[in-house]
């Protein structure tokens, strides 16, 4: 992945970092990692991994 970019909610606390030339999603809560990616042929590829400590 490239440079991600954080997407932040109203109250300042962090949602998710996403990064645009790969189209992905990361999501990191309570010591898991979701990565959403988006391929150009419209399939979605989801994976969930341990956040290492």
């Amino acid at each position: 992945m490239g440079k991600l970019t954080d997407v932040r909610n109203s109250q300042g606390k962090l949602v998710c970092r996403i990064d645009k030339p790969s189209k992905t999603v990361e999501i990191a809560v309570k010591g898991c990692v979701t990565t959403i990616r988006f391929s150009d042929d419209g399939k979605i590829k989801v994976t969930n991994t341990d956040k290492a400590v």
